[in-house]
């Protein structure tokens, strides 16, 4: 019998696309989930891919007097995997400053507390001990269900609780001065149970962050009278908190294409964007979102304005900036605030700002930051350039983790590789000579080789090296990214990285997702490329090995595939650049020649720019 040459030609196709991904090293417990149908080799969500989710509702009050949260709430857990579910894992941030539990630096004994407490727990109406941990626990609390959660159902959990916010030792989160609050990794937490790992029991040391599942909030915070408060998601009660002037100059700012003073602190004579009151409870509410945080400030500015996201819906969004008098840069917060939020939708990612606010809140430290759903807790750096990045980097993790779900503990390069690489263009807008992204690959070279840094697939969660971890989470990332461009050039890179985020939008992608869903939309193989950056110890070295006549022979020497750029002089005083796409190195070869103009007579060669990589650069100069 023949066999018909549609069915070779579609065998032939379909071997050539699972070609692509035969390249990798892929984990048994990655591949149980490709051979589950889970997930797909061509960069799909495969056609049995599941996420569980919960609703949280939750009353918390801050007590500024003994800076103490305290919080009682509910949470409905649904399970949508094909397992039973016998037992939660409870995720207690708080416990990592706890007196005894490890972490990954060094704290000083007055910043230790008891940790998070739980004083009261309650599944299907059955209440349970909590007592202590073992000694096996340190942020994560393993509760063995008295009856499991079957699939396809749901439990609802009652839970009562309270911790001292940190003060000398903050950490993402805490007391920053009198009055000036930014809380966040408050609530106990339902872990992610995902196909790749099951339960996710990394604990939070410090080092690394967070992964968490798509879930709804609704939360009431209880705060002195005299204090702002904003969270993510949507007030609902504004009218009810915000003075009357104040409240005007909200609603307008939601609207606005300019900035808003819609609070000035130090021109108010109460001193306060609220009615008078006690006490005042905010309510916020938050759908489809892998977390919430809040701060509470009474001697704040408060600015805002509106930008629109989507030109075909004209949907806007709420961009603003909390902070302290007399910090650097900071009355421009909401204006960089709203740059950024509209950069995001319509240059790069170039994907809508899917929340309906984003607010910059100064912690009033020189500078770092820590994102979190529609909020960011920055500090305030000198130069503006590192001011607009800041702002920048942290609301680019609206996308990478918050509109997709990445997993920080396992690969933050995920995420603070994005958020690291994407200020680059922005900030070239703002400031033309900018060097932003020579920065950032001045940093990644002056690491790369070396015997502490790691492999990007090596588990962030395996390092303990703060050179290590920021080069595997930020720099080298970045890098390989910005070289992924040069290589499939500006619009395949942005056609491969939008279909990514749609694909992989309100799920939870791992790196074979992203690997094989560029391959997909360039339709080639890319392992070449993806392999020696995320995969291989090494680092990038191109050097000139000959130079005769016009002809330049070029070697690469260290693993990297990096673009080779000459830029050549002659007797004549002519000189020029002659660029050359990464993908010369596809094929495995180590060496490559370039052709100068001919008819010249050279007497130097430069090879690489500063926007190249380059570990070992005494043999990038030729003289004659």
């Amino acid at each position: 019998m023949k066999t018909p040459f549609l069915s070779i030609f579609a065998a032939l196709l379909f071997a050539t696309q699972v070609s692509f991904a035969q390249n990798y090293y892929i984990p048994l417990n990655d591949q149980a989930a490709y051979e589950a149908g889970t997930r797909s080799k061509d960069g799909n969500p495969g056609p049995n891919y599941w996420q569980n989710k919960a609703d949280y509702k939750i009353s918390v009050e801050l007590d500024t007097k003994k800076d103490i949260i305290t919080g009682k709430g509910t949470i409905t857990y649904y399970n949508n995997s094909p397992d039973t579910l016998k037992r939660i894992v409870l995720r207690l941030y708080q416990n990592l400053f706890k007196k005894g539990n490890a972490r990954q630096f060094p704290v000083s004994p007055e910043a230790l507390t008891d940790g998070e407490k739980i004083t009261k727990f309650t599944a299907g109406g059955k209440e349970y001990d909590m007592g202590e941990s073992s000694r096996w626990e340190i942020t994560n609390k393993s509760i063995r269900l008295k009856k499991a959660i079957p699939s396809g159902g749901s439990e609802t959990f009652e839970m009562e609780w309270n911790f001292n916010i940190p003060v000398k030792r903050a950490l993402r989160m805490g007391k920053y001065d009198d009055g000036h609050y930014f809380i966040a990794y408050w609530y106990p937490q339902i872990a992610v149970y995902d196909d790749i790992d099951g339960w996710d029991n990394v604990e939070y040391l410090g080092m690394v962050e967070f992964y968490n599942d798509f879930n709804n909030f609704d939360v009431k915070i209880t705060v002195p009278g005299n204090y702002l408060v904003r969270a993510t998601g949507k007030l609902q009660n504004a009218s009810e908190i915000l003075s009357d002037d104040v409240l005007k100059r909200f609603n307008l700012a939601q609207k606005s294409d300019t900035v808003v003073k819609i609070f000035d602190y130090s021109k108010s004579d109460k001193n306060s964007p609220t009615k008078k009151s006690k006490k005042h409870t905010w309510h916020y509410v938050a759908t489809n979102v892998p977390d919430i945080s809040f701060f509470a400030t009474n001697r704040s500015n408060w600015d805002g304005t509106s930008v629109k996201v989507d030109s075909s819906t004209g949907r806007r969004v709420f961009a603003e900036a909390v902070y302290p008098d007399n910090l650097p840069h900071w009355d421009r917060g909401a204006e960089i605030t709203a740059a950024s939020v509209k950069y995001m939708s319509f240059k790069l990612p170039g994907v809508a700002y899917p929340y309906p606010h984003m607010t910059s809140f100064c912690a009033g430290s020189n500078g770092g930051g820590m994102e979190t759903p529609m909020m960011a807790n920055d500090g305030a750096p000198q130069h503006f350039d590192s001011f607009a990045g800041l702002l920048f980097h942290e609301i680019s993790h609206s996308y990478f983790p918050f509109y997709m779900g990445t997993n920080e503990r396992k690969w933050a390069f995920m995420d603070e590789g994005w958020a690291a690489y994407l200020p680059e263009g922005f900030l070239r807008e703002y400031n033309p000579d900018s060097k932003y992204l020579q920065r950032e690959v001045r940093g990644y070279t002056w690491v790369a080789g070396q015997d502490y840094e790691l492999p990007l697939m090596v588990p962030t969660y395996q390092h303990n090296n703060y050179s290590s971890s920021r080069t595997a989470a930020y720099t080298r990332p970045a890098v390989a990214y910005s070289m992924l461009r040069m290589t499939l050039g500006d619009e395949t890179f942005k056609k491969a990285l939008q279909e990514y985020m749609s694909r992989w939008n309100g799920k939870h992608p791992v790196p074979y997702d992203f690997f094989y869903t560029f391959e997909n939309i360039a339709d080639e193989d890319l392992s070449w490329f993806f392999v020696p950056w995320f995969f291989d110890f090494g680092y990038p070295d191109l050097g000139i090995t000959e130079v005769t006549g016009n002809r330049v022979v070029v070697s690469k020497n260290g693993i990297m595939p990096v673009p080779v750029e000459i830029h050549w002089f002659a007797d004549d005083d002519s000189e020029g650049n002659i660029s050359i796409n990464a993908s010369v190195w596809k094929n495995g070869d180590r060496y490559t020649v370039v052709e100068l103009p001919e008819g010249k007579v050279f007497t130097k060669i430069l090879l690489g720019n500063s926007l190249i990589p380059d570990s070992k650069k005494d043999d990038n100069i030729w003289e004659k």
